[in-house]
């Protein structure tokens, strides 16, 4: 998912992903929550920015490092007009679970443990530096790529993993409100598999076999919106990946997308990201 600006870098053969990120309070389409089956790290460069985790709202600032564990929602976002300038690295621990006796030990009782959401550090702190270090030399190979870089990069890998272990093993966790998130990840999850079709709040609601009010009230909380507009951006969203992947007309993208009329898609795109959709192809075709 896009803020107002993103590079993204990837490492031949290993399931890791760097991106460097710009969050700015100005950009009409912001992040929204999600989650993934992989650990996320994110390391602010400059400014300062919110970070969202199970509901949990709290400000990062430059230098500083969050750690957040798989199968959390989570989002960053920010309220200033000023800039945040962020690298996110997002890791498949599963790809060390061949070194069997390794993995079972200082991964999976980690990424396993339900009371570890996510672990914030203060820029000052070491483990926030070794971790910002590495990420700074990862980012370097993947940018100059000398030969074997990729093996360099398995070794930042291997060495950031172990102090996501150490700070597990300082830092007190407490449990999170399992059922709930449960609950939102369901009706999330349904949206993402239906929202091409015509669905209504009752039917994100039925999806989780609660009321309407509870369905608002978990969207409210965790997504920080309501479930027709996360509903509607997760469409815009969509729609937008294919307005730049394919060659479609966009009254058959908005079609496809579960908007019934491509005059009211294009007033919803444009608010959401402040041109139209057409505008918005040619703009991204020239970069």
């Amino acid at each position: 998912m896009k803020t107002a600006q993103e590079n993204r870098y990837t490492f031949p053969s290993l399931p890791v992903l760097l991106e460097e990120r710009e969050v700015c309070g100005k950009d009409h389409h912001q992040e929204l929550a999600h989650w993934h089956d992989k650990l996320e790290l994110i390391q602010v460069k400059s400014g300062e920015m919110h970070c969202s985790v199970n509901g949990s709202d709290f400000l990062l600032k430059k230098g500083d490092i969050c750690i957040i564990n798989e199968e959390q929602i989570h989002r960053i976002y920010s309220n200033e007009e000023e800039d945040c300038l962020a690298n996110t690295l997002t890791i498949s621990p599963a790809m060390l679970q061949n070194i069997t006796e390794l993995y079972n030990k200082l991964i999976l009782p980690v990424i396993s443990d339900s009371d570890f959401t996510h672990i914030r550090k203060n820029g000052r702190n070491s483990h926030a530096r070794m971790i910002s270090n590495l990420m700074e030399e990862m980012m370097g190979l993947a940018k100059d790529q000398p030969t074997g870089y990729e093996l360099q990069a398995l070794a930042c890998v291997a060495m950031i993993l172990r102090q996501v272990y150490l700070v597990y093993k300082e830092e007190p966790l407490r449990s999170e409100q399992e059922e709930d998130l449960r609950l939102y990840k369901k009706m999330t999850s349904y949206i993402y598999e239906h929202y091409s079709e015509q669905i209504s709040l009752s039917d994100i609601a039925s999806s989780a076999d609660i009321s309407r009010s509870k369905c608002s009230v978990l969207f409210h909380r965790y997504a920080e919106t309501s479930p027709i507009d996360f509903l509607n951006s997760y469409r815009l969203e969509m729609a937008a990946t294919q307005l730049l992947s394919t060659k479609e007309t966009i009254a058959s993208i908005a079609f496809a997308c579960g908007f019934n009329q491509q005059s009211y898609f294009s007033r919803m795109f444009l608010r959401e990201y402040g041109m139209t959709p057409k505008a918005y192809r040619q703009a991204k075709a020239k970069v």
